[in-house]
C-alpha cells in the first residue's frame, strides 16, 4: 500500500480515531490523577477566590500575601474552571470540556484546509498522522492548564480575521475583536497581537474606505485599561499584568547570567534582587527594581541574550515534550532530566550521552519519533510560508500568529508553549502536502 492509499484510508476513520485517542487520554488522566502542573495551583486558587471572595487573586487566600498575584493571571481560565466544575461537579469535567475543545480545533483545521483545497479525505488523512505522532495535544487536554482554551481562542481569532479579509463584514470584525479580547483575558502575552492585526487591517481598510470596520477593536484597549484600572484599585499600581517583571528577571536575566557565570550565580543574583524588591511597599517600585535589574543584565550581554533566545525558539518548535510524557504517565523522573537542560549543564556530547543512558528505552523511541515529526512540521511550515500559492493572505496571517507567539514565549523552549500555535503549524503542513497528493 503506497503513501497516498494509507493517507486516504486514515482519512475515512479520522473522527473515530480522534475521539478514541482523546477518550483514552482522559481515562489515563483519571487513572493516574496526574492532572496538575506547577501553574495549576494558581488557576485553582483564582477560581476558588472568584467564587468565594469575588477576587481574581491567584494564590491561596489564607496563605502569605503575594501582591503580584492580584494581577498575575487573567481571569478567563479560572472562570472556565468554575463553569465546567459547576456543570459536572468535578475537576475532571474541565478535562472533558478541554477534550471537546481539542476536537473542535481539529474540526476548524479541517474546515480551513477544505476552504483552500476541496480534498477532505486527503486533509483528514494527513491530520490523522498528525494526531498520532503529536501526543502533546491529547496530553495537554488532560492538564488543569489554560493552553487548550488559549489554542481554541487563537484559532478562532485566526479564522475570523482571515474571513474578514475575504468579506469585509461587521460580523467577522466583531468576532475577531472578541477573540483577541478573550485571548488577552487568558494569557497576558497576547495583548499586542490583536492590536498588531488591527493596525495591519487599518491600512487594508483605508484603501477600501471602510476604516469604520475597526470600531470593534476598541474593545482591546478597553480590556487593557479596564484590567489596569481594576488592578490599581487593589494594588495601587496601574498595570495590565505583573507577569512581565517576573519573566524579565526570573527567565531572561537568569538565563543570561547562567550562560555567563553558571546557575549558582544566576540564582544568587535573582534572589538578591527579589530581596530588594520585597522591601518595597509600592508595587510599581517593586516592578521597577525587577525590570531595571533585568534590563541591565540584558543590555550588558546582548549577544548572549540573543543566543539563548534563538535556542529557545528552535527548541520550542521541535521539543518532543519529555516532561509532558513523564507527567502524563506518572513516571518517576529520577535522573531522566530534560535533554535541553542536560546539554545546557553538561555540554553537548556528555549531556546527550547522559540523557540516552538514563532515558527509558521505550520512551526514548517515542520521543525520537516525536522529535523527527516536529522537525518535519517546522520545516514544512516555513517552506509553505515562503512558497508561491493563491492563499497569500492566509500565509501572512499564519506567519504573524506563529511568529508572535514564538518570539514572545519561546525563550524557555518548552513544548507546552507550542500548544497555542500547534493547529496553525498543522494547517501549513497540510496545505503544503495536499496539492502534491492531488497531483499524484
Amino acid at each position: 500500500m503506497n503513501g497516498k492509499k494509507i493517507v486516504l484510508f486514515l482519512g475515512k476513520y479520522f473522527w473515530p480515531l480522534a475521539i478514541l485517542l482523546h477518550v483514552l487520554g482522559l481515562i489515563q488522566a483519571w487513572h493516574t490523577g496526574s492532572i496538575y502542573l506547577v501553574d495549576s495551583a494558581d488557576y485553582l486558587s483564582q477560581a476558588y477566590n472568584i467564587k468565594h471572595h469575588a477576587s481574581i487573586y491567584a494564590a491561596e487566600w489564607n496563605g502569605p500575601l503575594k501582591v503580584d498575584f492580584f494581577s498575575f493571571r487573567p481571569p478567563l481560565y479560572a472562570l472556565f474552571i468554575l463553569l465546567c466544575e459547576s456543570i459536572t461537579g468535578s475537576l475532571y469535567g474541565v478535562l472533558f470540556f478541554q477534550m471537546l475543545l481539542s476536537l473542535f480545533n481539529y474540526y476548524m483545521v479541517i474546515r480551513i484546509c477544505k476552504e483552500v483545497y476541496a480534498a477532505p479525505q486527503t486533509i483528514k488523512g494527513l491530520l490523522a498522522l498528525v494526531l498520532v505522532v503529536y501526543p502533546s495535544q491529547v496530553i495537554h487536554c488532560n492538564l488543569i492548564m489554560s493552553d487548550i482554551l488559549f489554542q481554541s481562542i487563537l484559532l478562532l481569532a485566526l479564522y475570523c480575521t482571515w474571513k474578514w479579509t475575504q468579506f469585509i463584514q461587521w460580523k467577522y470584525s466583531l468576532l475577531a475583536a472578541l477573540m483577541f479580547a478573550l485571548a488577552m483575558l487568558t494569557k497576558p502575552v497576547s495583548f499586542m497581537l490583536g492590536l498588531g492585526v488591527a493596525a495591519a487591517m487599518g491600512y487594508y481598510l483605508y484603501k477600501q474606505k471602510k476604516l469604520i470596520q475597526l470600531l470593534p477593536f476598541l474593545l482591546l484597549p478597553l480590556v487593557y485599561h479596564g484590567l489596569s484600572a481594576y488592578h490599581k484599585t487593589i494594588t495601587g499600581s496601574y498595570h495590565y499584568s505583573s507577569v512581565g517583571p517576573y519573566f524579565a528577571l526570573k527567565y531572561m536575566a537568569k538565563y543570561t547570567n547562567s550562560q555567563l557565570y553558571g546557575e549558582a550565580y544566576a540564582d544568587h543574583f535573582q534572589d538578591s534582587i527579589m530581596a530588594m524588591a520585597d522591601t518595597c511597599t509600592l508595587l510599581q517600585n517593586r516592578h521597577a527594581i525587577m525590570n531595571g535589574a533585568a534590563v541591565t543584565v540584558i543590555q550588558s550581554h546582548p549577544i548572549v541574550f540573543l543566543q539563548f533566545n534563538l535556542r529557545g525558539w528552535l527548541t520550542l518548535l521541535i521539543d518532543p515534550g519529555r516532561f509532558d510524557w513523564v507527567h502524563f504517565l506518572n513516571m518517576d523522573e529520577g535522573n531522566f532530566l530534560g535533554l535541553y537542560h542536560t546539554i545546557y549543564t553538561k555540554g553537548l556530547i556528555l549531556g546527550l550521552t547522559h540523557f540516552i543512558v538514563e532515558a527509558p528505552i521505550m520512551l526514548l523511541m517515542v520521543l525520537g519519533a516525536s522529535l523527527l515529526f516536529n522537525c518535519c512540521i517546522a520545516l514544512l511550515f516555513f517552506k509553505w510560508l515562503l512558497s508561491l500559492t493563491n492563499t497569500k493572505t492566509l500565509q501572512v496571517l499564519l506567519g504573524v500568529f506563529v511568529c508572535y507567539i514564538l518570539l514572545t514565549t519561546g525563550v524557555l523552549g518548552l513544548a507546552r508553549y507550542r500548544i497555542g500555535i500547534a493547529p496553525m503549524l498543522w494547517i501549513a503542513c497540510v496545505l503544503y502536502i495536499t496539492p502534491r497528493f492531488i497531483r499524484q
